[in-house]
């Protein structure tokens, strides 16, 4: 299992399950789900998800906003189609 920011875990962080249509990517940890995307991204996990340029400018331009996020640092557009983010619980 790939894990995110697993050195940079902060008290009050929750993990996040980042998953899309072939499986599970990686846990992220985050105070919410945006935080745990954006650090998945900056770590690199989310490198296949990234949209080329001209894919993005195609769908920015044409307005299809639901097909993409931007995460990370560096404001990457992300496809999310079949992307999903779920908070983990440990079960007691």
């Amino acid at each position: 299992m790939k894990i995110a920011n697993k050195d940079g875990f902060k008290y009050g962080e929750h993990a996040y399950i980042i998953a899309h249509e072939l499986g599970t990517i990686c846990v992220s940890y985050g105070n919410n789900e945006q935080e745990a995307l954006d650090n998945a991204v900056d770590w690199g996990f989310m490198d296949n998800e990234v949209m080329s340029k001209e894919d993005y400018e195609e769908y920015s331009s044409n307005g299809w906003d639901d097909s993409y996020i931007i995460a990370g640092n560096a404001s990457e557009p992300i496809w999310c189609n079949y992307l999903t983010i779920r908070l983990h619980k440990v079960a007691k």
